[in-house]
């Protein structure tokens, strides 16, 4: 092979790996950006449809999403993610919200679909496809090549767990796992973006949910949005303190996350600290003092709730019916090798 093509190829194929960890990075960084993630994991008052909601129907409808998606063909998770994701318009500055959501529904995608795309093997695709089960763990008979990682390059590739070659079918496998994860994503942003963590408290412990499960679950709400307002201000005071003054535009967005890798350890510096105080407040609060609680504010459903739990049992009705007629999930988990082609759960 000609020297100059070889090594051309290697050069794309080294932007093809970077293209792969930089991508969802630069949508999150660069274009999302650190006060964007705050904004879509706080919780913020406003007076529309989920905010009148009880957490419990948020986590079940969740809980239905995710469901869903994970029985029924791909791209019926990828309708109830567009669904759900056109809802963040009823959220406070709901267009910003939207065009947030959207961008970390994009990333997310893109880097889910690389990520396995790259790395399932041939033997699977064959069977979960075409349904031929092959002895041979190299062979792409039916596969479409799309890209073939080059020599001297390739070691290193096949090494990080990477296939020889990558398919059209691959990709399409990696498409169908990444839209069954965003469903629920998105539904978990709402849930996170309408309910106050006292409101989950309430909620939860109504239900007889263990309220050390309850505790962790407000504490994580409450450090999420925490983490990226400390790591916001780490990057701002960097920056302000000349670091990248001279770079190109262009070059931003490295800077930005050379920042925040270093930003990392003042910021979990000042978590903490924020911990602490936690501690002392529940212990200042008689936490676990007694088995029950007591509650200022009762906890009610609406007709927000009602809506929802009926839009709740037919997403359950439609994922019994497409199952029967056809449309179930289209991956199938085989075992490999002498077993080839027997089903098993996954």
């Amino acid at each position: 092979m000609d020297p100059v093509l070889l090594f051309g190829e290697n050069v794309f194929s080294i932007l093809l790996f970077l293209f792969g960890l930089a991508f969802p990075l630069v949508i999150l960084l660069g274009v999302i950006g650190l006060t964007g993630l705050r904004e879509v994991t706080r919780y913020e008052k406003y007076q529309t449809f989920y905010y009148r909601m009880s957490p419990i129907t948020k986590i079940a409808f969740v809980a239905t999403v995710t469901g869903v998606a994970a029985v029924t063909i791909w791209w019926v998770g990828l309708f109830l993610a567009l669904g759900t994701l056109a809802t963040f318009l009823s959220l406070k500055e709901g267009k910003r919200k939207f065009a947030l959501g959207a961008f970390m529904c994009f990333s997310g995608t893109v880097g889910l679909m690389w990520s396995q795309a790259t790395i399932i093997p041939y033997t699977f695709l064959e069977y979960v496809i075409y349904k031929v089960c092959l002895s041979s763990v190299s062979d792409i008979t039916n596969l479409t090549p799309v890209w073939t990682w080059p020599a001297p390059s390739s070691a290193f590739f096949i090494l990080i767990g990477y296939q020889p070659v990558l398919t059209l079918e691959s990709l399409y496998y990696g498409l169908q796992i990444a839209v069954r994860a965003v469903a629920p994503t998105v539904g978990a942003l709402i849930l996170i973006m309408t309910s106050t963590p006292s409101d989950m408290l309430r909620s939860l412990r109504k239900v007889r949910v263990p309220v050390q499960i309850i505790f962790a679950l407000v504490v994580a709400m409450r450090t999420v949005p925490r983490i990226f307002d400390a790591l916001n201000i780490a990057v701002r005071v960097q920056f302000m303190r000349g670091f990248g003054s001279r770079a190109p535009r262009s070059l931003y967005i490295f800077y930005m996350a050379a920042a925040a890798l270093t930003g990392i350890i003042p910021a979990m510096a000042f978590l903490f600290r924020g911990a602490r105080n936690t501690a002392i407040s529940a212990d200042t609060r008689a936490f676990m003092a007694y088995k029950e609680r007591t509650y200022l504010k009762p906890v009610m459903f609406t007709s927000a709730d009602h809506f929802m739990w009926v839009m709740i049992g037919l997403m359950m009705v439609f994922a019994v019916i497409a199952n029967l007629e056809g449309f179930g999930r289209a991956i199938y988990y085989a075992a490999l090798g002498s077993s080839c082609g027997a089903p098993v759960s996954g």
